[in-house]
């Protein structure tokens, strides 16, 4: 697609749906308006890691910097506790749209976010005791004892935050499955504004790790007001029959995230847990450098993921319409982009990494280069591994994924925990890099490959 065609998908007015054409572009010109804003959000976001590290590692010391990285990794690793409803809510609300029947696509949106409500409250009971009665001083290592107590108040405040952001993550993939992605990045990157604002205030205050927890991960939650209203406001959902609905369209949504739940269970098991398994062999300490550095990359990771988002909704449209030209086409060019710029990008950051650590963390932390190189591999193949699960994710092809997610956590975990006592902080992105590899190609490579041909015919 040449540089002209695809600027012409940035228009306002949409294109005519009334032909397969015109709903080809039209779904590309929402994908494009959702890149271009999703760029903004995610550039927003990664200025909140990059200026939160700026602004507060030199006070806050390795260790207290690592506690506040490991408290907040949960986020990301423990998002398999919406059960999955979050991803099938895309895929439902995709369906239901294709139908162009409001009233179900009313129930469907209803439905699930009343359900995504009653896990993020039961989440919420069950973290807040867990962060209360968790032996901390033996999960996470540190020097100074006062720093237990630290981590333990900020891992209650975790919980309800963590609620919370369970509903608002289900809010942004409704707007995923409408395939008006763009206003929920939107939201999302005035929330981020709002959140270095008070970000920059805490950091002169010298703010410890509990308020600096709830100014990251509390704020961008914010992002969800805005877009229950647009749902309101357009009769996409109603409060009212939100209970109804939720009994309703519970039971199948339970169903179709079940899947999901064990994809979100084994990224937990197989990227999330890597913090944890780092504090509790090498310390907190070692968390920042292996923090530090993911954060590094997201800046190669971030833009790519950015814009393959969107597709997830398109490609579960153009399922509902039979339209496989789209999906031929969108997969090709998807998956042949994302490595090019993948490899552009990590190789450029490979080649700077001690300088822009020097400048980002004022010379206070250092990270072997050997750790770099092999981290800088994994990045590639993550990226590219992202794009492929958005084709993925919209044609529903997941019982495949479960099968690759639960043998490459089988394998890899071990290694993981094993090796770092031997080979120390490198072996964490080695096994995963290997072992991720590895399944991946012999299972999409070969074992899954006629399922595959099957559904691009």
């Amino acid at each position: 697609m040449g540089l002209f065609r695809f600027g012409r998908y940035f228009r306002i007015a949409p294109f005519d749906t009334t032909t397969p054409e015109g709903r080809i572009d039209e779904r590309y010109r929402r994908a494009a308006w959702s890149t271009v804003t999703n760029l903004l959000s995610k550039g927003l976001a990664m200025a909140v890691i990059l200026l939160g590290v700026h602004w507060t590692v030199s006070y806050l010391g390795a260790e207290r910097f690592g506690i506040w990285m490991t408290i907040a990794s949960f986020a990301a690793m423990l998002t398999f506790l919406d059960l999955g409803v979050g991803n099938a809510l895309v895929n439902h609300v995709a369906e239901r749209a294709a139908r162009d029947d409001p009233a179900a696509l009313e129930t469907a949106i209803s439905g699930g976010l009343g359900f995504l409500g009653l896990i993020g409250g039961a989440v919420t009971a069950v973290l807040a005791l867990l962060a209360a009665l968790l032996p901390w001083a033996g999960l996470i290592k540190v020097a100074d004892p006062q720093l237990v107590e630290e981590t333990r108040r900020a891992a209650l405040l975790f919980a309800p935050l963590f609620g919370i952001n369970l509903f608002a993550a289900g809010i942004q993939r409704v707007f995923w499955g409408l395939q008006r992605a763009f206003e929920g990045h939107a939201a999302a990157a005035i929330a981020s504004v709002l959140a270095i604002a008070a970000l920059w205030v805490a950091a002169h205050h010298r703010a410890g790790v509990t308020v600096l927890l709830a100014v990251t991960l509390g704020i961008q939650s914010l992002a969800a007001v805005p877009l229950l209203v647009l749902l309101i406001a357009r009769r996409q959902i109603s409060i009212r029959a939100m209970r109804s609905a939720t009994r309703s369209e519970g039971g199948a949504l339970f169903r179709a995230g079940s899947l999901f739940l064990v994809l979100q269970v084994g990224t937990m098991i197989g990227w999330g847990a890597d913090s944890l398994i780092i504090s509790g062999t090498l310390g907190a300490a070692s968390v920042a450098l292996y923090a530090l550095t993911q954060r590094l990359f997201q800046f190669a990771s971030q833009p790519l993921a950015t814009v393959n988002a969107p597709l997830w909704g398109a490609y579960s449209d153009a399922r509902a319409r039979g339209d496989r030209q789209f999906i031929r086409q969108t997969l090709r060019r998807s998956m042949t982009l994302t490595f090019a710029v993948a490899t552009a990008g990590v190789v450029l950051i490979s080649l700077t990494s001690d300088w822009l650590l020097d400048r980002w963390t004022g010379g206070t932390v250092r990270v072997p280069q050997s750790f770099i190189n092999v981290f800088a591999v994994l990045v590639i193949l993550e990226c590219c591994g992202n794009a492929f699960a958005m084709f993925l994710n919209g044609m529903q092809i997941v019982r495949p994924q479960v099968v690759v997610v639960v043998l490459f956590c089988a394998l890899t975990l071990p290694v993981k925990i094993l090796g770092v006592h031997q080979g120390g902080l490198t072996v964490i992105p080695l096994a995963t890099v290997i072992v991720y590899a590895s399944i991946h190609l012999f299972f999409y490579g070969w074992y899954f490959r006629r399922t595959l041909k099957s559904l691009l015919a």
